[in-house]
């Protein structure tokens, strides 16, 4: 038995035999199984790291692999989009980004529009480019003109109310992506043009 054992340290003791010999053997294989443990966790470390640092080098060199950019250095939108008194242009997507940090887009109503109150996952900030924007955000409503701007977190309630009279543009923030295409049907879309590259003045 543990010489311990009356302490009240039975518990915290080694593995023992029945006879009450340590048991060596125990010992020998933790301490080989202790050392390998830490070799597996180093290399996946060291894997880790390895793949963040290619994929992170990637997005700042805008190069894919394959050497072809990962995202657009200058674009026209990825898509256009004509409802009942709506049209859509989605700008900035993860399609043209290269990444999941964010999408823009503008959106031109018409005068007298009325967006029933809905939430979104993503915060989003809205720019008003020209008309005036009904903004109503868990019951306090606002009246947005040309060059301000509306904040909505991810939960409030939100309503957009276009006053009749002018029809109203506005550019619209999402951060992070993945509110385009809960709001956007991709699918019915006029898909844009990627931008020509010009050349150079020397």
């Amino acid at each position: 038995m543990c010489a311990a054992a009356d302490s009240g340290c039975k518990n915290r003791c080694p593995k023992e035999h029945p006879s009450g010999i340590l048991n060596t053997r125990y010992y020998e294989q933790s301490s080989m199984k202790a050392p390998r443990r830490r070799v597996r966790q180093l290399h996946f470390l060291i894997f880790a790291s390895v793949a963040t640092a290619i994929a992170a080098a990637q997005v700042l060199t805008g190069k894919q692999i394959n050497g072809t950019p990962a995202y657009a250095y200058a674009t026209q939108g990825v898509l256009d989009l004509r409802g009942s008194g709506e049209l859509w242009r989605v700008l900035v997507d993860e399609s043209n980004l290269g990444g999941k940090e964010l999408e823009l887009a503008e959106l031109t109503l018409k005068a007298g529009t009325i967006v029933r109150s809905h939430t979104h996952g993503s915060l989003e900030i809205i720019y008003v480019l020209s008309g005036t924007f009904g903004h109503e955000v868990n019951g306090h409503y606002y009246l947005l003109k040309p060059g301000m701007v509306g904040v909505v977190r991810p939960g409030d309630q939100v309503r957009h109310l276009v006053p009749k009279g002018q029809d109203a543009k506005v550019l619209l923030i999402w951060a992070p992506a993945g509110e385009a295409k809960h709001i956007i049907d991709y699918a019915q879309g006029k898909r844009l043009e990627p931008s020509a590259e010009s050349v150079a003045p020397h």
